[in-house]
């Protein structure tokens, strides 16, 4: 077959054209064998879809206890002072895991299928990681004074004593 027979040629008429294209198969292929092959690949595929599920399943519930050293060096750096930056940054720390935890459901809801199963271990690997980052922030506001823990915090609620005895003092005596 030479190079000029592979040509394309639009005026020949779709009944004229073959529906099988057995001679132009190249030596050593066998179109049978594909079938089988594909049955396999669909398999491994399949598998493969499945671990790919398990393991984003629990880069999602890990994500909260690997942002924790991350957010204890920045905690570090802003240092003990009560000014605008460390307020803000401790606010963003509570904010974003209670956020998560309200919405444990929603996160996990694109991941749940039949081949991952059950989803309760990871998320309650989700939900104590949250936990950490809100007690991180806790401690936080603790070491920045910020948390009413001493008794002179509470003095306003304590009853004020009542006199036993009154002493008059005159000019009298003076």
């Amino acid at each position: 077959m030479s190079l000029a027979q592979w040509k394309l040629d639009y005026s020949v008429s779709s009944r004229n054209c073959r529906t099988t294209d057995n001679v132009y198969n190249p030596p050593g292929f066998h179109p049978g064998a594909t079938s089988a092959q594909h049955h396999v690949d669909n398999e491994q595929a399949s598998e493969q879809q499945e671990h790919l599920a398990k393991k984003r399943a629990w880069d999602v519930a890990m994500a909260p206890a690997k942002s924790l050293p991350m957010n204890m060096f920045m905690m570090y750096m802003a240092g003990r002072s009560v000014s605008i930056f460390p307020i803000m940054m401790v606010g963003m720390m509570l904010w974003r895991p209670a956020k998560a935890l309200f919405s444990v459901n929603a996160t996990f809801k694109p991941l749940e299928d039949q081949n991952t199963g059950s989803m309760i271990v990871h998320k309650i690997i989700f939900v104590l990681g949250n936990l950490g980052a809100i007690a991180l922030a806790i401690y936080k506001v603790h070491t920045m004074g910020l948390l009413p823990n001493t008794p002179s915090d509470w003095l306003e609620f304590i009853p004020q004593p009542q006199r036993v005895q009154y002493s008059i003092v005159s000019s009298i005596y003076t």
